[in-house]
């Protein structure tokens, strides 16, 4: 599966080339969150929050009106590749799909009742369809709400899609803020952030991505040079998650990397690139550090790549911007093996590992 275009807005830059280079070049705008404070259990002091918004973009806007701006900013970006038909295209896009990744409805972040799938559904992904002014199809829409690991799992869904026939590329839309009042106060409550001169927890950021994926020939017949392929898809379920105030033991990531290795054919032990959603969280660390235990055969000394750095923590759109900074990484020749892992996990326990290659190093598509 190629990728051939790709969208992003972030605190670093509001196009993909010009945010991938800036996290790439560790370029960080971080800003003290004005608007929220955590609170010291203990001192009952209060405790500035760092923050990674994108500047006069996203301000007055909150809710699913947030991830709208965010979507519509990154397929601004995507569409603006000259290499791609115009929306008026109409044969084009009617043969295109649309999978929407977003924080997951379940949980306490949204204090949604039953049926929150489908609220979702009606809140952002259906008036998304009509605001795009794309002729795209309802019948090939699906929204993937699993947090951090939702790209993995919209990625095997695309490949359903394309092998099917019933469309011949699809569109990935991520978006996710943890900017909102609501979420931080979420946030806060289950002491994820970092506050203060905390040492771990992780600083809220936001993003929107934008992919356009589709086979190999389906690229070329309309002239298109594919940016990188996606070689392998693997998710799961970790055994312990931090949702049920477990300890994570690493199983689930270990067998989705064990399993996306083996699939794409890369070299074991694999010493390339892989971009990682750590972003500064104990439980992340642990759940990372037990997998590459149990990795032991299968990883060497890969060169580990952490976005979060520069633009805090995305959320749901972290796998998605994995595979835009993976894809640009690969298009300049700068990984160490032609390949790059993208690693995810959620915090229900939903795992993905997406792996990246470039034309020269992919096996043959099947």
């Amino acid at each position: 599966m190629a990728v051939s275009s790709m969208g992003l807005v972030t605190s670093v830059g509001r196009s993909a080339q010009a945010a991938c280079a800036a996290i790439r070049a560790g370029i960080s705008r971080p800003r003290r969150c004005s608007y929220y404070t955590s609170l010291d259990s203990e001192t009952q002091d209060t405790l500035p929050i760092t923050s990674h918004p994108i500047r006069a973009y996203t301000e007055g806007f909150g809710g699913a009106g947030l991830w709208m701006r965010l979507a519509r900013g990154a397929l601004t970006d995507l569409l603006g590749d000259p290499g791609l038909p115009p929306t008026s295209d109409v044969g084009f896009w009617r043969r295109t799909g649309l999978l929407a990744v977003t924080a997951s409805p379940e949980g306490e972040r949204f204090q949604m009742e039953e049926g929150g799938q489908r609220s979702l559904e009606e809140a952002f992904l259906h008036p998304l369809l009509e605001r795009l002014a794309l002729p795209l199809e309802r019948q090939h829409s699906r929204l993937s709400g699993v947090d951090h690991a939702g790209t993995a799992l919209a990625l095997q869904g695309a490949w359903r899609l394309l092998s099917q026939g019933a469309c011949e590329r699809v569109l990935l839309v991520a978006v996710d803020s943890y900017l909102d009042p609501l979420t931080l106060q979420w946030l806060d409550g289950a002491e994820r952030l970092k506050a203060g001169d905390v040492p771990s927890g992780l600083s809220p950021g936001e993003a929107g991505v934008c992919l356009l994926l589709e086979k190999e020939d389906s690229a070329r017949r309309r002239g298109a040079a594919p940016l990188a392929f996606v070689t392998a898809v693997a998710t799961g379920r970790e055994p312990h998650s931090y949702l049920r105030g477990e300890v994570s033991t690493g199983a689930g990531l270990a067998r989705c990397v064990r399993e996306a290795l083996e699939t794409a054919g890369l070299p074991q032990p694999y010493e390339g690139d892989v971009f990682s959603d750590l972003s500064g969280e104990t439980w992340r660390a642990q759940e990372w550090g037990s997998a590459v235990v149990r990795l032991s055969e299968q990883l060497g000394s890969p060169r580990l790549h952490l976005p979060c750095v520069s633009v805090g923590d995305v959320g749901a759109a972290s796998g998605a911007l994995g595979l835009c900074l993976a894809t640009h990484t690969l298009q300049r020749g700068h990984t160490r093996q032609g390949s790059a892992l993208v690693l995810s996990s959620s915090v229900e326990g939903d795992v993905g590992c997406m792996v990246l290659s470039n034309a020269s190093s992919r096996p043959p598509e099947r």
